[in-house]
């Protein structure tokens, strides 16, 4: 009789751990979507739109309350400008970013600075690889640095 016990109590704590970690998900699958992160199927004609309305969401969100999103916008970013979605508005939110309270978002941002593969940020990312507080946040600004500097030497060759 209590191995029954004991089983019910393990059978029933699965499934409310189970549930519980469900719940979440759907949340923050939720609240992601309402930000712009998970993009709903547009259509082609309004291609152009969609990209400047995601493009603002994500400018927007690398100034959230939480460091999550924070982190999330400036690791889309990144992606954007690896797909070759590149534009002039980005480089500013995201220097801002490299002052940021959160260690995980300076890193995103000075990879996303890296992406973006503009010059004028490798000064910024020095002092992010020079003096920042968190061993992270630095060896990304360096990697950022490492990117750019070929990126820059490619174009000097062409």
């Amino acid at each position: 009789m209590f191995t029954i016990v004991v089983l019910a109590l393990i059978i029933g704590g699965i499934i409310w751990w189970y549930r519980s970690q469900r719940a979440v998900s759907l949340n923050e699958r939720m609240y992601l979507r309402q930000r712009g992160y998970d993009p709903p199927d547009e259509p082609k004609g309004d291609r152009g739109v969609a990209q400047e309305t995601r493009l603002m969401d994500l400018l927007d969100s690398l100034d959230d309350v939480t460091a999550y999103s924070r982190e999330r916008a400036a690791e889309e970013i990144s992606l954007m400008c690896e797909s070759g979605q590149r534009d002039e508005r980005m480089y500013a939110p995201l220097v801002t970013a490299l002052d940021d309270s959160n260690a995980s978002v300076r890193g995103a941002a000075a990879i996303a600075l890296g992406h973006l593969g503009d010059s004028r940020a490798i000064e910024q990312l020095n002092r992010v690889a020079d003096g920042d507080d968190s061993p992270h946040a630095r060896a990304q600004a360096r990697r950022a640095l490492e990117r750019l500097k070929d990126v820059t030497s490619k174009d000097e060759v062409r």
